[in-house]
């Protein structure tokens, strides 16, 4: 309210409004101060996943460390490994050099690998084409990320593949050839050298021609 006094206008408050105060602002509470830093890391996230490149061809394989490598026109090393069928183990062994004079298709796979899952099928065509014709086809069933040789019988059991299938306990068949993902596919002329060799899925008709010519040579 407002009053004179000596002639002077003097301002005077109510009791009570002798210390007006001002609203304090209010702090970030405990649970707000963490999750702006786990918002913050998660746009930064969602902007680097999306400028990242999408996956191409050269995906469709699984990879693993390198061991060097096989020339193509070099002799195929040879091997000998124990067999592998629908019940595990047969207790017998397979050579490669056993099969020399016929062409063959040297498979590398892992049991739980989905390209080689995918092959199957193309596999078993080419298999039902050129075995017939003298071809002989095996694969190599690698240890990577524990496979065992009972995951590789529970793949030609879920598969019906008919071929021969080996297990490489040690990987040590996979170094000799230099191979470092799967699938990866040799074929293998009649003389015992290598004349093709390719790595990740592949067209039946990719492998189909590449048989062809090794097996007329």
């Amino acid at each position: 309210m407002c009053a004179r006094n000596s002639g002077r206008l003097l301002l005077t408050s109510k009791k009570g409004d002798r210390n007006p105060t001002t609203p304090k602002a209010r702090g970030l509470s405990k649970s707000e101060k963490i999750a702006i830093p786990i918002i913050l890391i998660i746009a930064v996230w969602a902007i680097y996943s999306f400028t990242q490149p999408l996956p191409t061809s050269t995906t469709l394989q699984v990879t693993y460390p390198s061991t060097g490598s096989v020339t193509q026109s070099g002799g195929a090393p040879d091997f000998t490994l124990p067999v592998v069928g629908p019940n595990g183990l047969t207790g017998e062994t397979v050579s490669l050099s056993s099969f020399r004079g016929k062409v063959v298709l040297l498979e590398f796979m892992v049991p739980w690998c989905s390209h080689c899952q995918n092959m199957a099928p193309v596999l078993d065509s080419l298999y039902a084409q050129y075995g017939p014709a003298n071809v002989v086809f095996i694969s190599v069933a690698g240890p990577w990320n524990g496979a065992t040789a009972n995951d590789a019988a529970k793949f030609i059991q879920d598969y019906g593949t008919n071929w021969v299938y080996v297990y490489d306990s040690s990987g040590t068949v996979f170094s000799s050839y230099g191979v470092n993902s799967t699938p990866t596919f040799f074929i293998i002329g009649k003389s015992g050298s290598i004349s093709s060799t390719y790595a990740g899925e592949q067209p039946l008709d990719t492998l189909s021609k590449a048989i062809s010519a090794a097996n007329s040579s």
